[in-house]
């Protein structure tokens, strides 16, 4: 069986190369905050009310918190029962609503659990994540909360790691509240969601961000309004690779 090698062991192996990329994943969130961010919790303090009865069933016929694998068993049943004759397209659409609905709902406990300030994560926490975060050049997130980019925001000015997210004053408002995100407007981007996040909007016309430095309103206050209004931002929570992939050659930004 082949011995995997620590952190430190890896990097000292890879100085060799010029540059080092990190991909993170939902394990960087849970290292901060398992309270908060693990399946099991977030489905703890999710609010099924708007779905069907059944979907919360779900999770419980297959033994599992995991939203993800909940929407695509839904989206596969729905497939195979439309192979089956009888009348069963109510029971369909049923399970499609509830796929749909599972990915807001998702996105919705997140917001509604999510720490409130950037003061709440502490200085040797932000201090440990710059340590690890400055070994590489490019970082690539699949998570939708807001701890990286806190933790960008807490890094000062000259000091490892530098970020650009590729959002920038758009020209043709540079007294909007938001910044936006155009394909090649920063070559310097060192920094992608391809997920999507909390703070990150598709409004059909452009990719705006939220900020704080624009409104004085804290991001999670920001997100948190936009979800009552029914406007969700852009993240990708579907079943399958087949059904990630569609979704992201969709927005410019995730593709």
């Amino acid at each position: 069986m082949p011995k995997l090698l620590s952190f430190n062991q890896a990097i000292s192996k890879s100085e060799i190369y010029s540059n080092r990329h990190a991909m993170l994943g939902n394990g960087f969130s849970i290292a901060c905050r398992p309270d908060i961010f693990v399946y099991g919790k977030l489905f703890e303090r999710a609010d099924f009310s708007d779905l069907s009865p059944s979907a919360r069933k779900v999770f419980d016929a297959l033994g599992t918190s995991d939203f993800e694998r909940v929407i695509k068993a839904l989206r596969d049943a729905e497939k195979v029962l439309s192979a089956y004759k009888g009348d069963s397209k109510k029971t369909r659409e049923a399970m499609l609503h509830d796929a749909e609905g599972l990915r807001e709902v998702l996105v919705k406990t997140i917001a509604s659990s999510h720490p409130e300030r950037p003061g709440d994560i502490t200085d040797e926490e932000y201090a440990a994540c710059r340590r690890f975060l400055g070994n590489f050049k490019l970082i690539y997130t699949l998570n939708y909360d807001l701890l990286l980019y806190w933790t960008q925001m807490h890094t000062a000015a000259g000091e490892r790691p530098s970020s650009d997210d590729g959002f920038r004053k758009p020209d043709y408002d540079y007294e909007a509240d938001y910044v936006t995100w155009e394909p090649g407007q920063s070559h310097d981007q060192n920094v992608w969601y391809l997920h999507g996040a909390l703070h990150i909007f598709d409004t059909g016309t452009e990719i705006q961000k939220y900020t704080w430095v624009n409104t004085g309103v804290r991001l999670i206050e920001q997100t948190r309004d936009a979800l009552k209004h029914d406007y969700f931002p852009l993240f990708v929570a579907e079943g399958t690779s087949a059904e990630k992939i569609e979704r992201i050659r969709h927005s410019d930004y995730l593709a």
